[in-house]
C-alpha cells in the first residue's frame, strides 16, 4: 500500500521542476496540512499538554546563539574552509560528530577550537546520522541556542548579505523550526578536483524553477524527535525562511510541489563538485542509510545544475582571510 501511495503522490526522481497545475498545487497543500495535523496529534500523545506548555514557555527567549550541527567522515579537504566560512557569517559554535574519519579532520577541528567553541564527538558505526542529531538535541535542550543542521558540502548563505542574527531575531517566539531551501551548485564543468576554495571554484547553480530540498534551524527544547536528515518533529510553528507557515516538510517530489522563496537565506549545496569529488562521495557511503547508499551518477546528472552564475558567497572572502590571519597571529603569540 505504501509503495502504491508513493507512486501516486510523488513524482519521478528526475522530475525536479514544477508545473502550472493549480489542482496539483491544492492537492499538495491539502496533503501537507494532513501531515501537519498528524504531527500535532503525535506531539500531544507523546509529550502531553504539560510538557508542551513548559517547552514553549522556555522557548520564548529570542536572544540565542547560533550553533551548526554536522556529522562528517573524511571531510578534511573542505572542513577548514567550511569552518572559516561559517565563522565569517556569524556562527557562535559548532557541534561536530566524527563518523570514523581517518584523515586530518580532527587536527583541523582542534586548531579551530582554540578560537571558536567546537563540541567534538567521535561517533563510530553505520547509518549514524539520525542518532547523532538526536544526541545533539538531547544535550542542548537546556541551552539557549538555535541549531542549524547541515553537511560539510552545505554553506548557509545570507541573501543580499543580511545579518544572520538579526534575521533569526525577527522570528516570533512560537517558531520552533525554520526550513531553509537549498540552491544546488553544479560541477562548473570540472572533471578533476580544482585547487582552491569551493566558493571560488563552483559559481554556477540551479535556476529559480528547480525544486530543491531544505535544511532546518531548530530550537532544541522544542524538538521531539530527529526524524530525517532534513527535518525534525518539533513542537510549535514551522516556517520557511521568509516566515511563512508550513504545516510539514515540503517534499521536493511531492505532487504539486513548488520552488521555495529565497528572500533572506539559502543553503548553498555544493552537491556535485567535480566528477572526482563525486566519486569520493560515493565511496564514503550514505551516513543516513549506509546499507542502501542512494548516491550514484544518475543523481549526479540530476543535480549537476550550472544555469546561473552567482558570486554572492565570495562576499565573505575578505572576512575569511581576516579570521585566518588573526588565528595565525594568535597562534604565534
Amino acid at each position: 500500500m505504501k509503495k502504491i501511495l508513493k507512486n501516486i503522490l510523488f513524482k519521478k526522481q528526475g522530475d525536479r521542476y514544477s508545473d502550472n497545475s493549480q489542482t496539483k498545487k491544492m492537492a499538495n497543500k491539502f496533503l501537507s496540512f494532513c501531515m501537519g495535523i498528524i504531527l500535532v496529534i503525535q506531539n500531544y500523545l507523546t509529550w502531553g499538554p504539560g510538557k508542551i506548555y513548559q517547552a514553549k514557555n522556555i522557548s520564548k527567549n529570542k536572544n540565542r546563539k547560533l550553533y551548526i550541527l554536522a556529522i562528517m567522515k573524511n571531510e578534511g579537504r573542505y572542513l577548514d574552509e567550511w569552518l572559516y566560512y561559517h565563522r565569517a557569517i556569524g556562527a557562535d559554535g559548532f557541534i561536530i560528530y566524527d563518523n570514523e574519519s581517518t584523515d586530518n579532520s580532527k587536527s583541523i577541528i582542534e586548531r579551530h577550537s582554540k578560537f571558536v567553541d567546537i563540541d567534538y564527538t567521535y561517533f563510530p558505526g553505520k547509518s549514524k546520522q539520525i542518532s547523532a542529531y538526536q544526541d545533539a538535541i538531547e544535550r542542548y535542550r537546556k541551552k539557549n541556542v538555535w541549531i542549524l543542521t547541515i553537511d560539510i558540502d552545505e554553506f548557509l548563505r545570507p541573501v543580499n548579505k543580511i545579518d544572520v542574527k538579526k534575521w533569526l531575531f525577527s522570528f516570533a517566539p512560537n517558531v520552533s523550526q525554520i526550513l531553509i531551501p537549498w540552491t544546488i551548485y553544479g560541477s562548473s564543468g570540472h572533471e578533476k578536483r580544482p585547487i582552491g576554495l569551493v566558493i571560488n571554484n563552483y559559481l554556477y547553480h540551479s535556476g529559480p524553477d528547480f525544486i530543491t530540498e531544505y535544511k532546518s534551524i531548530v530550537k532544541p527544547e522544542l524538538v521531539r524527535k530527529a526524524f530525517m536528515g532534513h527535518f525534525y518533529k518539533s513542537i510549535g510553528k514551522i516556517v520557511n525562511e521568509s516566515g511563512k507557515k508550513l504545516w510539514y516538510y515540503p517534499y521536493a517530489l511531492l505532487l504539486g510541489s513548488r520552488p521555495s522563496s529565497k528572500n533572506f537565506m539559502v543553503i548553498n549545496h555544493y552537491y556535485c563538485k567535480s566528477v572526482q569529488d563525486f566519486n569520493d562521495k560515493i565511496s564514503r557511503g550514505d551516513v543516513f542509510n549506509y546499507e542502501n547508499n542512494l548516491r550514484d551518477f544518475t543523481e549526479f546528472k540530476i543535480q549537476d545544475k550550472n544555469e546561473v552564475l552567482d558570486h554572492e558567497a565570495q562576499f565573505y572572502l575578505q572576512e575569511i582571510c581576516r579570521l585566518k590571519q588573526l588565528d595565525e597571529k594568535n597562534c604565534k603569540s
